[in-house]
């Protein structure tokens, strides 16, 4: 070997040694952790806390923070999300993702921000750093990080640097800082890069929000339809700027989180400039035994935002303190429903008992306090773990629930790609109950639609298909109707898990046409079903299908009833009662004004509840009104919106109200008092108290005006459509309008 080449070879291993010690076996060291932390080992958490520590390569460091510690956000970090508009998320416990507390993330965020890449990432870093320090009470830092932070965002990335002095604003607005809010404000005015509207309408909010803690609510909402014309003239420019064949894939203005926020406000405003003011809402999360939950996400959403998936834009976000306690701050009148964010661990065996209406209604008069108590799950004894019954009745039992004065069995079964619920079994007092199967037969299922072959032919057969499985739950009420606890939750440990809800019905067998119904061949099933039918009067099965197929291709299946289907429907009601055929009958004569054959079906439903629901006593006080018996009418809507928190029917009481007492004050207050609340994807609900309060103005500029608004009532009540129509065409009083037009639109 030549010398040359042995100094080369020298050289080379001197090179290769800080290449491996700098580059090479810190990526291997990186890889071999990374299949660890990927095949879930229990010491993963620690590794990454040492690679954090000790690797030399930044670009992989802030890879590590990116994903382990900023990228889901204070948001997304949990694994169950539980609101009363919907429940989200859930893996068992040997499923749990890394995750790492906030004293942990602490440092690494801290470098994140001030030596870390200069991205999205880097705005989320500082977001979540600044909600920390807020949940420790450190506000001084948590708005330091925001501005500091902003500060290294270049003019082109303006967006990411506004939403984080945007916050800044927010901090010191909610405690209390106005002038230094302000001042804040006139700053980020004055460095505002490219014009955003979602930016300029937060600041718009942000200051009508200081306005109204200083007293001015006249310019406070001044400020805010300001605002809005704005943003509506910039949405429109931002359309013409797109091409029309691409307008679709954009989001209307309806639904831009802020531009609703701003609506919300306005609306708050014009209902009652006097009582509105900014309050706090408060709280805390513990178990029925007592024990405080600490580190549960809290998230207070506004009645536009309730039915959304959570997000890093939501602009209050608490976590709950080791007291179970949270707190949110500047809160502005409006409806919200609090959002809960759960780790497994801390659910898995418990639920929130909580229904679908409920909600936060924040006037602006007085803080609120909101506290939350999640109860045991029941223990379900029979049947279970996917039992095959063959019997002609089942009989379902389970544990006893303190407090209980009745429970609900609630019903449903799978279908391709997850599993529906649709019917439920009410008011039973003990603790198991023995249900005849056709009782659980004529349980609906629901006519799910799909996409490309119309009714899912699963649903149709709902709980007659011996092939399918189906499960139960039950729910327990105390004395008042409200809600105690119930069976199904989440379970993700076996010392949760217990008995599983699933069952069998093979008490019959699959029929011609029920094979031909799974194969999409409705028509063909529906004439079968039809001559099964005329063969054999008491095939049950039969008839039951023959309701249920009858216009199924058609667009608004179900939506009205079927004149075709109605002598069936009576049949069925006859030969094999049920609380859902005789129903469907109500209804349907409801709806025809067919008083006579309305409380023919409709009072045998009512003899058989204890108790109506919400929705039901509505229906039925709406009937009254129809048929002129306001002072019954007006009992049974006071006892309906009582107990609906959405306040679905108040438009119809609003009306006969009118009818029976006039153009009185007590009618503005029923509106002011039950405000409708809409579900999700509902836009334009009507504002009853604005406009029950413009007619009240308008009859002062009318003579006679009352009784000409008796009239025009008087024409909806009795289904006078045609006369109806022509006062609406013909009316000068664009306020009375409205209002009945607002009125028919009531479901």
């Amino acid at each position: 070997m030549k010398v040359k080449h042995l100094v080369y070879m020298v050289a080379g291993i001197l090179i290769l040694i800080p290449l491996l010690t700098n580059v090479l076996f810190p990526h291997v060291e990186l890889f071999l952790a990374e299949k660890k932390i990927n095949a879930g080992k229990v010491e993963a958490k620690q590794e990454i806390l040492e690679l954090l520590t000790t690797t030399p390569v930044s670009t992989k460091k802030w890879e590590l923070i990116q994903t382990y510690m900023i990228e889901d956000g204070v948001s997304g970090q949990y694994d169950i999300y539980v609101s009363p508009s919907f429940t989200m998320g859930g893996h068992s416990m040997d499923e749990q993702p890394i995750r790492f507390t906030q004293e942990e993330k602490i440092p690494y965020l801290e470098d994140y921000v001030k030596n870390g890449p200069v991205d999205w990432y880097l705005q989320r870093a500082a977001k979540i750093l600044s909600f920390i320090y807020q949940s420790d009470g450190d506000f001084h830092n948590a708005k330091d990080v925001l501005y500091e932070t902003s500060q290294r965002f270049p003019p082109m990335e303006s967006y990411l640097r506004d939403e984080l002095l945007i916050e800044r604003i927010r901090i010191a607005k909610n405690q209390g800082e106005y002038d230094e809010a302000n001042q804040y404000i006139e700053e980020l005015l004055g460095t505002l890069g490219e014009e955003h509207s979602d930016i300029t309408a937060q600041i718009a909010q942000l200051r009508a929000e200081i306005i109204l803690h200083q007293g001015d609510s006249e310019l406070a909402l001044e400020e805010v339809k300001d605002a809005i014309q704005d943003y509506e003239e910039e949405f429109d420019k931002e359309m013409k700027e797109i091409p029309e064949s691409e307008r679709d894939h954009v989001d209307t203005i309806e639904n831009r989180v802020y531009y609703q926020s701003l609506k919300a406000l306005e609306r708050s405003l014009s209902v009652d400039k006097n009582a509105v003011k900014p309050i706090t809402v408060s709280g805390k999360v513990v178990r029925s035994d007592g024990t405080p939950l600490s580190g549960v996400g809290v998230f207070l959403r506004d009645e536009k935002n309730a039915s959304r998936s959570v997000s890093p834009e939501d602009t209050f976000q608490a976590v709950t303190d080791k007291d179970g306690r949270f707190e949110f701050g500047g809160v502005v009148p409006n409806n919200y429903q609090i959002t809960l964010g759960f780790y497994s661990e801390q659910i898995s065996g418990w639920n929130w008992p909580i229904s679908l209406d409920e909600w936060i209604k924040v006037d602006g008069s007085e803080n609120i306090t909101y506290d939350i108590v999640l109860q045991k799950l029941i223990e379900i004894k029979e049947p279970v773990n996917e039992k095959v019954i063959k019997d002609d009745s089942v009989r379902f039992e389970w544990e006893a629930v303190e407090g209980a004065a009745f429970y609900d069995i609630g019903f449903g079964f799978d279908i391709e790609g997850g599993s529906i619920s649709t019917g439920f079994i009410t008011d039973i007092k003990d603790t198991k109950i023995d249900i005849p199967i056709d009782d659980i037969y004529n349980l609906n299922g629901g006519g799910i639609i799909s996409d490309e072959d119309g009714v899912d032919p699963l649903s149709l057969l709902a709980y007659t298909n011996p092939e399918n499985r189906f499960h139960w739950n039950v729910i327990a009420y105390d004395e008042n109707g409200e809600l105690i606890t119930k069976s199904n939750g989440y379970r993700l440990d076996d010392k949760t898990i217990g008995n599983l809800p699933f069952f069998y019905l093979k008490e019959r067998e699959l029929t011609n046409a029920d094979r031909l119904l799974l194969d999409y061949k409705v028509d063909e099933a529906l004439e079968e079903y039809k001559e099964n039918y005329v063969e054999n009067p008491d095939d049950i099965h039969s008839l039951r299908m023959i309701t249920r197929l009858i216009g199924a291709k058609e667009e608004d299946y179900r939506i009205t009833e079927k004149e075709e289907t109605i002598p069936y429907l009576e049949e069925l009601a006859i030969k094999s009662p049920s609380e859902s055929t005789t129903w469907r009958l109500a209804m349907h004569y409801y709806e025809q004004y067919d008083w006579a054959n309305f409380h023919k079906w409709f009072d045998p439903y009512l003899d058989k509840k204890e108790e109506l629901d919400s929705y039901d006593q509505s229906i039925y006080a709406s009937a009254l009104m129809k048929q002129g018996k306001h002072e019954e009418a007006n009992k049974q809507f006071k006892e309906a919106m009582n107990m609906d928190g959405s306040n679905r029917f108040v438009g119809q009481w609003v009306a006969n109200e009118l009818y029976r007492i006039g153009l009185e004050d007590e009618v503005a207050e029923i509106a002011r008092d039950y405000p409708y609340i809409p579900y999700a994807g509902e836009m334009d609900v009507p504002n009853w108290l604005v406009l029950v309060n413009s007619i009240l103005e308008e009859s002062k500029s009318h003579t006679e005006y009352e009784k000409e608004l008796k009239n025009v009532l008087e024409m909806y009540f009795t289904n006078n459509k045609e006369a109806l129509e022509n006062w609406l065409n013909s009316t000068n009083k664009p306020n009375m309008k409205k209002l009945v037009e607002a009125v028919r639109e009531v479901r």
